[in-house]
């Protein structure tokens, strides 16, 4: 008798610890989103479609800027002048743009007329 309480107590405490994993998990995913939408509203973009000169400002340094196509191919990499990017070589399109600091990155999406 005394067996299937030991068995029933180790089922519950198993259990317990997958949910208390479960609910950190939930809240460090919670905390990713909000640290993201913040680092959002760091970075600006503008004019957004754009269709030449790109200006991106951010209260952190800017460090690149890569640019990719919608199939993730790398279309430019740029390691200075972000104030104002000349993307004259790009075509008409959508465009994803990742912007990197020494402290984050973030993505984008980048239209171009």
């Amino acid at each position: 008798m005394m067996k299937k309480y030991v068995i029933l107590f180790f089922l519950l405490f198993i259990a317990g610890v997958g949910a208390i994993y479960a609910q950190e998990d939930t809240v460090k995913n919670t905390s990713q989103a909000i640290d993201n939408f913040v680092l959002n509203q760091e970075v600006s973009m503008y004019p957004n479609p754009v269709e030449r000169y790109l200006t991106i400002r951010s209260t952190q340094p800017i460090t690149r800027v890569q640019i990719f196509s919608l199939l993730g191919d790398l279309i430019m990499d740029e390691n200075k002048n972000f104030n104002r990017m000349d993307l004259y070589r790009l075509n008409s399109g959508i465009y994803m743009i990742k912007i990197h600091s020494n402290q984050f990155h973030i993505t984008k999406k980048l239209v171009k007329k």
